[in-house]
């Protein structure tokens, strides 16, 4: 049992969670880059190796002109995948891990988290896979609800006004389809905010069930269940915090991608390079900003947990 000597977070507030955040991340900097180090290195890792997998594919098809090479090569690629995002959503549980215990004044060290974690690996991965197809289902649930709600409305304005839409009916027409879209946008978040730290009770917690994955979903909603709306509101201050970033590394991407389409040769090259350019700066991205989403979920699972089960937390 460990015992927190002060509340570092408060309530849980969007200033009190980035700024408790921001003052993990700086004064833990090397050790959550360690392990974002780590991790990142296994997307690269990933990236590579559907590149190898995609040549060595190519050339047996090559040689042999059978589709059946495919068939070994795939699940060779499947099985290399699966242990590489393995291992990647364990090193971002480890950073969960160290922060978590950062705030409860009994700190790891990352060799320490990591040990601790490994036997969890394939949990982690069951639950990362479960989480995107959920995710997955609801955002393309969404999304069918949102355009065919909108085409339905849209017809029935352009029947009572027999085909002959004027300026007012589209300006209707764009501000409901407008407001249909927020409202996707929020049930998709409320979804994800249930499910926002599914990672650190498989990180923390001790459990008897054979479902890891499962028991990390349940017992993410049910912590979430009473501050959905804090944890959008997290959630989106956030994304907002960290989007410029993103959108940096996204202009080389856009004007490479534009000069492509040139048919001079040192355009299309030129253009080659930048889009290059944005797929180093994305990786640069991910490896300073995935441990700051990280803390704060630990963050939002430790203030959640102090309001059901008080101060003292067994870990």
């Amino acid at each position: 049992m460990a015992k927190n000597s002060f509340d570092p977070v408060g309530t849980l507030s969007i200033g009190n969670v980035v700024t408790t955040a921001t003052i993990l991340y700086r004064s833990n900097f090397k050790r959550y880059l360690q392990v974002s180090l780590r991790a990142t290195a296994w997307l690269v890792a990933l990236g590579v190796a559907a590149l190898v997998f995609g040549v060595i594919g190519a050339l047996l098809f090559g040689i042999t002109k059978s589709w059946l090479v495919f068939i070994p090569v795939g699940l060779g690629g499947i099985g290399v995948t699966l242990y590489l995002i393995a291992k990647y959503s364990t090193d971002r549980a480890v950073i969960c891990r160290l922060a978590y215990q950062q705030l409860i004044d009994a700190p790891e060290t990352v060799a320490d988290a990591t040990r601790q974690l490994t036997p969890r690996t394939w949990a982690f991965l069951r639950l990362s896979l479960l989480l995107g197809l959920y995710m997955f289902l609801i955002t393309f649930g969404a999304y069918i609800a949102f355009a065919l709600t909108l085409f339905i409305i849209a017809g029935i304005f352009g029947v009572l006004s027999q085909g002959n839409l004027g300026t007012f009916a589209y300006i209707i027409i764009v501000v409901l389809g407008i407001g249909l879209g927020v409202l996707a946008i929020a049930l998709v978040l409320r979804f994800y905010a249930y499910w926002f730290v599914s990672e650190l009770p498989l990180a923390l917690e001790s459990t008897s069930t054979s479902s890891l994955a499962s028991f990390g979903l349940r017992r993410s909603r049910q912590l979430s269940s009473t501050a959905v709306r804090q944890i959008i509101l997290i959630i989106t201050v956030a994304f907002l915090i960290t989007i410029p970033l993103s959108m940096i590394s996204s202009i080389p991407s856009f004007i490479g991608q534009a000069m492509t389409l040139s048919t001079t040769q040192s355009v299309i090259a030129t253009g080659g390079f930048l889009v290059f350019i944005s797929f180093i700066l994305n990786i640069a991205i991910e490896l300073f900003v995935m441990p700051f989403w990280q803390i704060i979920k630990a963050i939002v699972y430790f203030d959640l947990r102090n309001r059901r089960e008080g101060g003292d937390l067994i870990v």
